[in-house]
């Protein structure tokens, strides 16, 4: 009765608070939406009967009759596409939205599926296979020094390059780990280039081991190239979580060959890779 009274006067009314919502949270709904148009469409490809290859001339001119007698070819993920695009701009600006997406079971299997037919289903497979919020390995074998690094929003190698560069003083080339040979050393010169890591991969071809990348690193053969985002607005960054003396990096080294490698440090080496 008292607080009926009070409204009737004019009183003082009672005061409701915004609901907000999570944009992660509200996401979801239209991420599953998402998953079932990508797996629909993943549904309906159907494989060239007897993987045939596309007809096509050499003669440029008979191609340019075959090209026109076609016509325009039709737009088959056009709807697709625009409803990929409507999500992929809070999924690149939003860590959280990118780990609900991850957790959506199918979400990327069928965006992977569509890559090769339907450019956005590649930016949103690229985009989704992002290591966010991973721990990265890096250990130098010649130097004995190493570090942790927690990493977000990396999407190439030479992202993480440029990432990894303030905590090592000198040009460098990042290796997988099976580069590292059985005295705990690295191949020198062109003769590891087919264990190098190239700055346009991806940085999830980076192995994971034990829960947690890992990455060699060895002396620069070649100047480092300049990194090109793959996401325009994806912000990249990392942050120290340990600095390994040279101790550990033997123990790491060892565990990553198999076998005991040889303590040290090269002559004249940094006994620590120097945080940024």
């Amino acid at each position: 009765m008292p607080a009926e009274l009070i409204n009737r006067l004019g009183g003082l009314q009672p005061v409701v608070a915004p609901i907000t919502t999570e944009p992660a949270f509200a996401a979801r709904p239209r991420l599953l939406r998402l998953r079932d148009a990508l797996a629909l469409a993943a549904s309906q490809l159907v494989p060239a009967r007897w993987d045939e290859p596309a007809l096509f001339f050499f003669d440029p001119r008979r191609q340019a009759e075959l090209e026109h007698a076609r016509g325009p070819a039709p737009d088959r993920f056009g709807a697709l596409t625009a409803h990929i695009c409507a999500e992929l701009t809070e999924l690149i600006g939003s860590v959280e939205v990118r780990r609900v997406a991850r957790a959506i079971d199918g979400i990327y299997g069928a965006a992977r599926a569509l890559a090769a037919h339907c450019p956005a289903a590649r930016d949103l497979a690229d985009l989704l296979a992002v290591p966010d919020d991973e721990v990265f390995l890096a250990l130098a074998p010649a130097e004995r020094t190493g570090v942790r690094l927690h990493v977000r929003g990396a999407a190439t190698v030479g992202q993480f390059h440029e990432l990894l560069a303030p905590t090592h003083p000198d040009a460098f080339q990042l290796f997988v780990p099976d580069a590292l040979r059985a005295d705990g050393t690295l191949p020198g010169g062109l003769a590891g280039c087919g264990h190098w890591l190239w700055p346009d991969q991806p940085l999830a071809v980076v192995p994971r081991i034990r829960g947690e990348r890992v990455v060699l690193i060895g002396p620069a053969v070649l100047a480092p190239a300049a990194a090109e985002r793959r996401f325009s607005g994806l912000h990249a960054g990392a942050e120290m979580v340990q600095t390994l003396n040279p101790f550990q990096v033997t123990d790491a080294l060892s565990r990553l060959a198999g076998r005991p490698v040889p303590a040290g440090r090269a002559a004249g080496a940094p006994a620590v890779i120097r945080a940024a």
